[in-house]
Formats: C-alpha cells, sequence, structure tokens
C-alpha cells in the first residue's frame, strides 16, 4: 500500500470516528428535548383538562365527553381518568401508528413516553387522578426529520472533508506522483512531459531527462501519425463531412463480426433522408450543407460516448453508426435522440421542412454473423421506419418471424401470397360496458413454409413496393364478403395513405361503397392521423364520400398534435383511437392533463375517444373512472380470426 493510501486511511477513520461521536451527542440532545416537550405538552394538557373536570365533579358521563372531546381535538395515545377509589372513569385511547417513519428506526431508538397526571378536585375533596399520554408520532416524525438532516450534513460534511484532505495530500505528493506517472507512461509507450519541474536537484535532473527522451520520441511519432492520418483521409473520410466513408464502413463492421472481444456484437444505425434532392433543388446547396454539419455533430455526439463506433457518411441521403458493445436500449436512445434533434432542424427550415424527411432504422450484428445479413436487417428497419413519419426510429427484432429477403423477393412472396389467396383476416374488438362497437380488422399472411406472419412482417415491403392499394382492394373485399354473409359483426378497415393518395383506387372505392350502401350500417373505415396531417385534402374527400353514402370513419393512432386537433371540426370523424400513453403519464401512471380538454372536444364535437393498447384491467378502470368508455387492447379483448370469438 502506499504511503498517501495509508495517510488517507488513517485521515479517513479519524474524521469518521470524530463525526459519528458528534452525530451521537446531536442526537441524544434532540431526543431529549423531544421527550422533555412531550411530556411538558401532555403535562399542560393534563392541568387545562383537569381544571376543566373539576367543574363537573361527580358527573361521569359530562367527564368522559369532555375527556372524548380533547382527545379527539388533540394528538394523544391515551387519556384516563381514575377516581379517588381507584376505579376507571373513563380510559380513551389509540394504538400509536406512525406513518413517515421507517420501523427500524422506531425499534432503534429508545424513547420513553412518561404519561403526565394531574389531581381533579372538587372543593377540598380529591375526585381522582387524571393521566394523560402524549402520542409519540410527532415526536419520532421530529426526531427522523432530525436525523436524516444530521445525517445529510454528517455526509456532506465528511465528504467534502474528504475530499479537501485527499486534494491537499495530493498537493504534497504531487512531484513525487508526476515522476511516477511519467515513468509508467513511457514503460507504456506514452509521451507525457511534466511541465513542474521540482526544485529538488536531484529530483529536477532526472525530470529534464526524461522530459528529453520523451519529446524526441514524440516528434518521431507524430510524423508517423500525420502520415497516417492524410492516407485515412484520403482513403476512408468522406470529403463533404470529414465522418468515415461506406468503404471505411463496411470493412469496419466486416472486423467487428470476426473481433473475439467487446467489439464482437453491438448495434448499426442507419439514418436515412428521402426527398435529399428535391430540398437540394428547393434550398439550395448552403442550406443542405449546413444540415450535413448538423448531422454530424449529431453523430459525433453519439460516437463520443461509445468507445470504438464508427460514424459514417454513406452517402448524400444516409449517415450510419456501428456502435460496438452497446446495448439496445441505449443504442435506441441515442438514435432517437439524434433523429428528433435532425428532424426538429428540418422542420425549423421554412424550405424544406415538407420536403425532407429523416428515418433512423437500427439492428443488432453478433460474431460471425454474415454482414450481408446485418445490412438487410437495417435497411428493412429504415424501410419500416420509412412507413411512419418523419423522425420514426425502427429496430429490426430478429425473433424468428422476419425473413431478409431481397426487394425482388420480398415482391414475388407477396405477389404470389396475393394470387394464392394465403392473406388471412383477424380482429379485435373495441369494448364497453354496453357490448362491442365494432371489430378492427388486421392482415395476415400466410408464407411458403406455411407459417403465419402478422401485418408488422410484411407491411413495410409492402408500402415500399408500392403494392398497398393491392392489398387494401383485397382487404376490402374481403370484408364486405364476409359481412354480407355474417349479419352479427361491425367491422373497421384501415385504409392506407398509399391508397388515399392514388385517385384509381378512390375511384374504385367509391364503387365498392355504392354497392356495399347496404353494410353501412356495419362497416367502418379508419385513416391514420399522420394522413390527416400530410394530406387534409384528401382527407376531406375521404370524410365526405363516406359520409354522403352513410357509412362512418374513425382516427386511427390519433397523436393530438395542433395541427391534427384544429382538423377535427373539418373532417368530424365518428371516433378517435388514442393510445393511452398519450392518457396517462408514463412517469407516475396518473391520468394525464391533457385528457380532460381532449374529451371536451371530443365531446363537443360528438366524437366518440377509444383508448387503444389497454394491457391490463387496472389500465382501463384507471381510464373508465375518468369518463373513458371504449377501450381496445389485449387487456380486455384479444385479436383472433375473424369470426371467431375474442377472448
Amino acid at each position: 500500500m502506499t504511503l498517501f493510501r495509508q495517510i488517507q486511511i488513517f485521515v479517513t477513520l479519524l474524521l469518521v470516528v470524530m463525526l459519528i461521536v458528534v452525530l451521537k451527542i446531536n442526537f441524544d440532545s434532540t431526543r431529549e428535548f423531544v421527550r422533555t416537550q412531550l411530556y411538558s405538552d401532555a403535562k399542560n394538557t393534563a392541568n387545562s383538562l383537569s381544571l376543566s373536570l373539576s367543574t363537573v365533579a361527580g358527573d361521569e358521563a359530562a367527564m368522559v365527553t369532555m375527556m372524548r372531546a380533547m382527545f379527539d381535538g388533540g394528538y394523544y395515545e391515551e387519556i384516563k381518568l381514575i377516581n379517588a377509589e381507584g376505579k376507571v372513569i373513563g380510559d380513551i385511547s389509540q394504538k400509536p401508528v406512525i406513518e413517515g417513519v421507517p420501523g427500524f428506526f422506531i425499534r432503534m431508538v429508545d424513547f420513553e413516553n412518561i404519561p403526565a397526571e394531574a389531581q381533579i378536585s372538587s372543593g377540598w375533596t380529591i375526585f381522582g387522578t387524571l393521566s394523560v399520554k402524549g402520542h409519540p408520532g410527532l415526536s419520532y416524525i421530529r426526531l427522523w426529520d432530525s436525523f436524516k438532516y444530521l445525517g445529510m450534513w454528517f455526509v456532506i460534511i465528511g465528504l467534502s472533508a474528504l475530499a479537501a484532505t485527499h486534494m491537499a495530500l495530493r498537493l504534497i505528493f504531487r512531484p513525487l506522483g508526476a515522476v511516477r506517472e511519467q515513468a509508467a507512461a513511457i514503460e507504456n509507450n506514452e509521451f507525457i512531459i511534466n511541465k513542474n519541474i521540482p526544485s529538488t536537484p536531484e529530483m529536477k535532473q532526472v525530470v529534464i531527462t526524461m522530459n528529453s527522451m520523451v519529446s524526441k520520441a514524440q516528434a518521431i511519432y507524430n510524423r508517423e501519425i500525420e502520415t497516417l492520418k492524410n492516407y485515412q483521409e484520403l482513403l476512408y473520410k468522406d470529403q463533404s463531412t470529414g465522418l468515415f466513408n461506406r468503404k471505411y464502413f463496411v470493412s469496419q463492421l466486416s472486423a467487428y463480426l470476426q473481433a473475439e472481444n467487446e467489439n464482437s456484437s453491438g448495434e448499426v444505425v442507419i439514418l436515412s433522408f428521402e426527398g435529399m434532392e428535391d430540398a437540394a433543388a428547393e434550398a439550395g446547396h448552403s442550406v443542405i450543407s449546413k444540415l450535413f454539419s448538423f448531422c454530424v455533430d449529431e453523430m459525433q455526439s453519439i460516437s463520443g460516448k461509445v468507445p470504438n463506433s464508427v460514424p459514417a457518411c454513406l452517402n448524400n441521403r444516409e449517415f450510419a453508426l456501428i456502435l460496438p458493445g452497446c446495448d439496445t436500449a441505449e443504442a435506441l436512445v441515442m438514435a432517437k435522440t439524434a433523429t428528433d434533434n435532425i428532424n426538429n432542424y428540418i422542420k425549423s427550415i421554412e424550405e424544406i421542412k415538407d420536403i425532407l424527411g429523416v428515418f433512423c432504422g437500427a439492428a443488432s450484428y453478433r460474431y460471425d454473423e454474415d454482414m450481408g445479413k446485418v445490412l438487410s436487417k437495417v435497411d428493412y428497419a429504415v424501410t419500416l421506419a420509412k412507413s411512419k413519419e418523419s423522425g420514426a426510429v425502427e429496430r429490426y427484432v430478429d425473433d424468428g418471424s422476419h425473413i431478409v429477403l431481397g426487394k425482388m423477393e420480398w415482391k414475388h412472396m407477396i405477389e404470389t401470397a396475393l394470387g394464392e389467396d394465403r392473406f388471412i383476416l383477424t380482429s379485435q374488438p373495441v369494448v364497453s360496458d354496453g357490448g362491442e362497437l365494432h371489430q378492427e380488422i388486421y392482415v395476415n399472411m400466410v408464407d411458403s413454409d406455411g407459417k403465419v406472419q402478422r401485418a408488422g412482417f410484411f407491411m413495410p415491403m409492402v408500402i415500399s413496393l408500392n403494392l398497398a392499394n393491392s392489398l387494401d382492394r383485397y382487404v376490402l373485399e374481403k370484408t364486405v364478403d364476409y359481412l354480407t354473409g355474417n349479419k352479427e359483426h361491425t367491422l373497421a378497415i384501415n385504409i392506407t395513405d398509399m391508397f388515399l393518395n392514388d385517385r384509381g383506387a378512390f375511384s374504385w372505392f367509391r364503387k365498392l361503397l355504392v354497392s356495399a350502401k347496404h353494410l353501412r350500417e356495419r362497416l367502418t373505415f379508419e385513416i391514420s392521423d399522420s394522413a390527416i396531417k400530410h394530406h387534409l385534402d384528401i382527407c376531406l374527400d375521404f370524410s365526405g364520400l363516406i359520409k354522403g353514402l352513410g357509412f362512418t370513419f374513425g382516427v386511427d393512432r390519433f397523436a393530438m398534435s395542433q395541427e391534427s386537433l384544429e382538423n377535427l371540426q373539418q373532417l368530424k370523424p365518428d371516433y378517435l383511437k388514442v393510445d393511452y400513453d398519450y392518457l396517462i403519464n408514463s412517469e407516475d401512471g396518473d391520468v394525464a392533463a391533457a385528457l380532460k380538454s381532449l374529451q371536451t372536444i371530443t365531446d363537443s364535437l360528438g366524437i366518440k375517444l377509444i383508448a387503444t393498447k389497454i394491457d391490463s384491467e387496472e389500465l382501463r378502470q384507471k381510464l373508465e373512472d375518468n369518463n373513458i368508455k371504449y377501450f381496445q387492447g389485449r387487456g380486455v379483448a384479444g385479436i383472433n380470426p375473424l369470426g371467431k370469438n375474442n377472448e
């Protein structure tokens, strides 16, 4: 053990002992004061009450009533009256229940609660003795607060004193420590110049000699570093951003996949822009250049938090990060933060805010995994994010239900499934105390292996490959056929944004509605909140068509943004589906303040409010207590094949 540590331990032990003694003395003093005060209060009460009882001595009922009034109006453990013959006239008590004080503290503190007594007399005759015992609750609370206060200062003073002692000892031992550190650095091929030259001649000569040797070695090292740096910049750096380029990204990922250390697993993140060419044409090079500089700062901010990470610019539309050794949750938090920052930056620029979007995908990599598979997973996550609003972040979850395919393989698989009628419909009901409102339709696909895949598996590629219209038509036709033959259900169909924006599909949809007018009481439709924000005119046309033919529609995934709320009055949907996250504060589980305002808006417009993603009866009950009447989620009803009971 070093001399520095020995001295520091000795000083620390001495300080701790002193502080403990001081803490004990102060606490004992406080305890005695609180005990005396409790007794004094009880004594005052006994004297005061005894005088009052003396006026009704002999009337036992009145005396007990006065004792109870005093007991109920104060904070006592027991009030007891014993007459001169030793008979208990009245005994009012309660078992002390001390809240706000840990049990161990109550057991640890030896606190004697002595009852105060006073004589009751009628003239010269002693009627009896009144005993008052104060409730120790407040005393324990005061002692606990005092203990916490003293403990806090014990910690503060102790830490401050330890820090001051540590700094003082460091200052005293600095010259010797600097020489030792420099020697250790030289041994590790590090170059540290000791700028503090000791005044002691022997030490001074040693330090000067070591500094000279280190300077010469460092000069040689710096020349080699500069040469290598220039080479790396030419070969592996993107000239426009200063980040690594695609070549370095691929080579480093390949190296990490073969590494047998902490870098052999981690996360890969890609940020992709949509509409970059249009944005550049609209805003000019200088605006895009500033955007790229902002993105570089975000990439480097993340890179600085993860050792051995690789920030790269893949092309003029994509940035990437390799985050070795980074867990999924941490990577998603950093990716979400960076994506949000970039998205907010884009929205702050008038020329490009409606043109350019940023999306983020992430996936894990593991030792000896095929690099092509890793990149395919990230690309899939990016595609999934692009099916949502700008700023979306998605992560590929490798749970065995996903198949990593190229776009042509995806296209063939989806078109084959449509042709062979391998899409199946499932449903989940929206329920209330009054029964079922409707069942929302979901679409699943049976793949070539006979395995049922949920929409989250194939929908991103359906949209990416412009096959959403075909799938929407398939679902609409199947639903109409089902309702025609089954009279007991009301079904809700989600209409994709792509379907809404296709005039040809819209015309076909109009004809379908006309032919299915007999189902208008049992068929409803849903559009997304993002469709309203980005395609309001089309959504207004949709609303007019739906309501004109007597059908109903709702808004799914309503996010309560300013734009969406402002458009409600124009659209006047029949219902809104809102994730419970918007209605319940995630931090404390309380009802969000926005819920009341939203209810006022929906009630005034005659819109039903449906809480979704309800995963427990407790959550449903909490929302029901706040006047939410309609619920959807696995906590109230599951997803089952269409036509089967949803339990």
